[in-house]
């Protein structure tokens, strides 16, 4: 499900006056630091073929995630690892991802953008190789950490290449197409771990799908010249300062969430919890000076004093927690006490995304009758069927995947109905200079609340369920019924922000 909005107004500086704010319910606007959003060089156009060859590049980046989610039992079985250590090979993941992608887009408007999709596409491809012979799981975090590197420098260069080269007629269909893999690729990663760890079993399984992702990686590398370079005329300043200090924040804080339960809180990871604080603090200091200097930093203080930008941005941070946590609990919920293989849950997830993928399609019409009480409707829905879904599970009755399935198709379909609109109440209540920015933001919140929902919600899972009477496998069933309470509680506080930004519309 990650999406990302390529910079649609790009500043540099030039100490002239900000653009004027937007009319309408989108003003007044925070004035925007002293820069002119430039023009791009303009690029040779995009064709139909480039689109394709853009949108299979974009492909392996939540294949990698989905599959490895379904995997990670059989991850931790083979490498002798505990629960602990599937957490972080998805958390290493999401999280170098969230921090690289705040320069990656800056990155690619002054180097160019088909050269960073190829630098991303190239290390993916080696990585995931590598990540298939890891001999232990300390080696494949590492290596699940470069490919989260890896797929932030190339990320933001696909949407933005759409935006930049892209003649009308083809724009606007591939962004929608970008849309429809964004929501697709997780569950398409699911599928191809279901199928690949059914036929090779699970030693082999996980290590084939790895390989099979850096192919889809190689093979649009090799066609990379369909698609034209494009960069900025006058690229932003990179603010290393500021992206290094967030990413040293993100790490220091998911690190010791993931490993800290399971570990019993040694002095090391509450150490680095406070190491995070002071991290996070000092970057938020960096970020206010160098938007007094007239900069544009990576996480821009006028920006977030955009109320329904603020919200939405919590709110994108509130959904996609619960959305990693609940994928990878309901993956271990039926391999270990569902009596489920890898195939047989991904058929237990096919109805949950197929109905987020038909609702996600339906979504023009569907607001036409809800308005904008969407969001704040779905998110209602949520909390009940996640806690349905505790109830059911706790109580013994979810037996089976099929039982279970009524419940999952209204959750996708519920969630479809958050997702879409939370994205727009993020770009379009953004000042027009700062599109690009607000777009990062969000995708930088989906990654970081994909591996805090692993680390946090699936710890508290794994937790429950190791000090229940009769063990883990016993335990999952109490495990999942208080995550999803908690998720629901999630859903709430989503609800409630999206009821604040209806209000003031």
């Amino acid at each position: 499900m990650t999406t990302t909005s390529a910079p649609a107004a790009r500043t540099a500086r030039a100490g002239a006056p900000a653009p004027a704010a937007p009319h309408g319910d989108l003003a007044p606007r925070d004035p925007a630091p002293r820069d002119l959003p430039p023009r791009a060089l303009p690029p040779r156009a995009l064709t139909g073929v480039g689109l394709a060859v853009l949108l299979v590049a974009y492909l392996p980046v939540n294949m990698t995630f989905g599959s490895v989610n379904l995997l990670a039992p059989a991850i931790t079985a083979d490498l002798g690892a505990a629960t602990s250590g599937g957490q972080l090979v998805l958390s290493a993941y999401t999280t170098t991802f969230a921090a690289t992608l705040v320069v990656a887009g800056r990155l690619g408007d002054r180097y160019g953008r088909r050269r960073l999709l190829a630098v991303g596409l190239v290390a993916f491809a080696v990585l995931s190789a590598a990540a298939a012979v890891a001999p232990g799981l300390a080696t494949l975090v590492a290596l699940r950490a470069g490919l989260g590197v890896a797929a932030g420098l190339f990320t933001p260069q696909v949407l933005s290449t759409i935006q930049a080269a892209a003649p009308d007629r083809l724009r606007a269909l591939g962004v929608t197409l970008f849309t429809a893999v964004s929501g697709a690729a997780t569950i398409a990663g699911q599928v191809l771990a279901g199928a690949v760890a059914g036929a090779a079993g699970p030693h082999l399984g996980w290590r084939a799908v790895q390989v099979v992702t850096g192919v889809i990686a190689a093979a649009a590398l090799l066609a990379l010249r369909t698609v034209p370079e494009s960069r900025s005329t006058a690229p932003l300043a990179l603010d290393l300062r500021g992206a290094t200090l967030l990413a040293a924040g993100l790490l220091l804080l998911v690190v010791p969430l993931t490993l800290g339960a399971a570990a019993g809180w040694p002095p090391v990871l509450l150490g680095m919890l406070a190491a995070a604080g002071a991290v996070l603090a000092l970057f938020a200091r960096s970020q206010r000076a160098a938007e007094r200097r007239g900069e544009l930093p990576v996480v821009p203080p006028s920006v977030l004093r955009t109320p329904a930008v603020r919200h939405g941005l919590v709110m994108t941070l509130l959904f996609f927690t619960g959305y990693g946590a609940f994928l990878y609990e309901v993956s271990a919920l039926a391999q270990g006490a569902l009596g489920a293989d890898a195939w047989g849950t991904v058929v237990l997830l096919l109805g949950f995304g197929g109905a987020f993928i038909a609702t996600a399609l339906a979504l023009p019409a569907i607001e036409r009758r809800t308005g904008r009480w969407t969001m704040t409707g779905a998110a209602l829905a949520q909390t009940g069927v996640l806690l349905a879904l505790g109830l059911v599970v706790g109580s013994g009755h979810g037996g089976s995947t099929a039982a279970l399935q009524p419940l999952l198709m209204a959750l996708g379909a519920a969630q479809a109905l958050m997702y879409g609109p939370v994205l727009r109440t993020v770009l379009l209540r953004t000042p027009t200079w700062a599109a690009g920015v607000a777009g990062g933001l969000f995708t930088t919140l989906q990654q970081l609340g994909l591996g805090l929902g692993v680390a946090v919600l699936g710890g508290l899972f794994q937790a429950v369920a190791a000090r229940a009477p009769g063990g883990v496998a016993a335990g999952l069933p109490r495990g999942f019924a208080v995550a999803v309470v908690v998720q629901a509680g999630l859903a709430l506080a989503f609800a409630a922000l999206a009821a604040r930004i209806a209000r003031a519309r």
